[in-house]
């Protein structure tokens, strides 16, 4: 005899449409709440569960979702909302119902979003006790039944299905289908055959529910479903409250799948959700330049709505001439140094140290630079770990790390992997890079992009801070066929935009390309323009360098409708410039 199919499910009203003809000669039901059911689906104790969609990313299990359903909204849900006794303004606390992690985490993103509320308070309460807490100057989430017949002390309640959809115009995906990897496909047809009786019967339902089955709950999670929940997902893990993973949905083979279009990918990247590997390499072989760069733009639009374009008063510093260019950075009011150790020797390590402590001392500059190859190098000339060539350095007071070209393939990628890592755990933050033009192919710089975005969500899901941003070079070198013109360049920085959905900060690394394609590029998914203080010295490819000052890099930002402001190393103390500078550029 076949075993039954083990099923947990909630007794919410808005769950029976989905689960009151489950065939009793195929599964085997075991009702509760939502968390509870989450919890049994990650036990192995039932094989499918109607769970809230924050279970899924639980360290449970590999979990697929059924395709077609889901409980949600596409405005006001009526059955999951902020609720308390005075306005949200005059909260000094938000507890937080424990019967769905959706609701709790969705709470926690708007509050921290679009109800304005990033600092306020929140705790945990028992499961169904959140309306019992909301009590003076303390809120609540209350979700289920129990919102549609609140107390009427309870005269705020901000409905989350309504504020989301205004904040997205997406419809929002509160619970789904979803079981083990193997469920039979009879199972999955099962959940379909019972949704398709019992969703055509909310219209005989009793009056009291009949319009909130009808006109509040969505239960079709279809592509625009799909999108919002996506975008649910990317908001949460980027705040840390969900752990890494992705959706997957039972279906046909991979070799099955429908073909995305180039416009549906795209369109997927501005939304927010992430490529698989096979579709980004797609869109980098197949989406024209124009179609890239105005895909980047309007994710940075989203990402960061403001038109404020940083750069950073710093600039390059070689051991041949630290007291020197340390002076002249000083006196231009910069507030870095990038320390360039050059062709590594036996002293060269201990040259940096003396460096950095001249360059803070002497100056008072933060000192960032150095790489993962550079590092490496240091400590194979010194005869040390690169472990003690960077203890060294932080001793000495460096601020910052990496920011030096890296090559893209796989033989870079454990090495870069580890220094940046090794760079976190002794507290320094610096930018991913990329250098073009070395030979590699679109694909291979496309995997680069797609390493960096796995490296950065595994650092954040690990709690540590990751890279603070992504910049890539052009080698522009004499060689034919290496694809690394200016053109190539802006691919790649609208490419990053939309790849490296966890990395805040594109920079348009102007100095081998000028700030005429700099510009281009703040149109194709860049907010920052980087270093300005550079002298040719900071290049690989003499002849062919641009050097400016701030005046130049201001007047560039403004004659292209931004605002330039001056940021530090971790884009942490933002100043804005607010008066055109005085001098050649000071008519706009």
């Amino acid at each position: 005899m076949t075993p039954k199919i083990r099923v947990a499910c909630v007794g919410y009203t808005n769950a029976w449409p989905l689960t009151r003809h489950l065939d009793p000669a195929t599964f085997e039901v075991r009702a509760c709440v939502p968390s509870a059911a989450a919890r049994l689906l990650n036990q192995r104790e039932v094989d499918v569960g109607l769970v809230p969609v924050a279970s899924l990313f639980d360290r449970g299990g590999d979990w697929h979702i059924v395709p077609g359903l889901c409980i949600g909204s596409d405005g006001d849900v009526h059955s999951v909302l902020l609720v308390g006794e005075t306005p949200i303004e005059e909260w000094d606390e938000v507890v937080l119902d424990g019967e769905s992690r959706t609701s709790v985490v969705l709470a926690q993103i708007l509050l921290r979003g679009p109800l304005g509320r990033p600092q306020l308070s929140v705790r945990a309460v028992d499961a169904g006790t959140g309306a019992f807490h909301a009590q003076g100057r303390v809120g609540a989430v209350v979700i289920g039944d129990a919102a549609r017949n609140l107390p009427a002390r309870l005269t705020t309640r901000v409905d989350l299905g309504r504020v989301w959809k205004d904040w997205t115009g997406l419809p929002f995906v509160f619970a789904v289908w979803a079981g083990r990897p193997d469920l039979p496909a009879g199972a999955i047809a099962g959940l379909t055959a019972a949704a398709a009786r019992g969703l055509p019967e909310r219209a005989s339902a009793p009056e009291a529910d009949r319009a909130y089955l009808q006109n509040a709950i969505r239960y079709d999670l279809d592509d625009r479903a799909l999108m919002g929940l996506r975008r649910f997902v990317a908001l949460a893990q980027a705040a840390g409250l969900f752990g890494p993973g992705d959706l997957c949905l039972y279906g046909p083979a991979e070799r099955s799948r429908p073909r995305i279009s180039v416009d549906g990918l795209l369109a997927k990247t501005v939304a927010g959700e992430r490529l698989c590997r096979e579709d980004a390499l797609r869109l980098s072989a197949d989406a024209s330049g124009p179609d890239l760069a105005a895909a980047a733009d309007e994710r940075r639009g989203t990402l960061l709505p403001g038109r404020d374009v940083t750069y950073l008063m710093a600039g390059n510093v070689s051991l041949a001439a630290v007291a020197e260019r340390g002076a002249a950075l000083a006196g231009a009011g910069a507030v870095a140094a990038i320390l360039q150790p050059g062709v590594p020797e036996p002293s060269s390590l201990d040259a940096c140290v003396e460096a950095i402590r001249v360059l803070k001392g002497e100056f008072a500059l933060s000192v960032t630079g150095l790489g993962a190859d550079e590092l490496v190098g240091l400590a194979l000339a010194a005869g040390t770990s690169p472990e003690a060539a960077l203890e060294s350095l932080v001793r000495a007071g460096l601020d910052g790390f990496g920011g030096s070209p890296t090559r893209a393939g796989a033989a870079s990628r454990p090495q870069w992997r580890a220094m940046h890592r090794l760079a976190e755990q002794l507290g320094l933050r610096g930018p991913a890079t990329l250098t073009i033009g070395q030979g590699e192919s679109r694909m291979a710089r496309t995997e680069h992009l797609l390493d960096i975005q796995d490296f950065q969500g595994e650092e954040l899901s690990a709690g540590r801070p990751g890279v603070s941003g992504f910049s890539v070079w052009t080698a522009l070198g004499d060689v034919a066929g290496l694809d690394d013109s200016a053109q190539a360049w802006l691919r790649v920085v609208a490419l990053a935009r939309l790849i490296l959905r966890d990395v805040s900060h594109v920079t348009a690394w102007w100095p081998t390309v000028g700030l005429g394609p700099a510009q281009a590029a703040l149109f194709a998914g860049a907010d920052d323009l980087g270093p300005v203080l550079l002298d040719s010295n900071a290049l690989a490819a003499p002849g062919r360098s641009w050097t400016t000052d701030p005046s130049e890099v201001e007047h560039h930002v403004r004659v292209a409708g931004f605002r330039a402001v001056r940021r530090d190393l971790d884009w942490i103390r933002l100043v804005p410039v607010v008066t055109p500078s005085d001098g050649r550029y000071a008519r706009f």
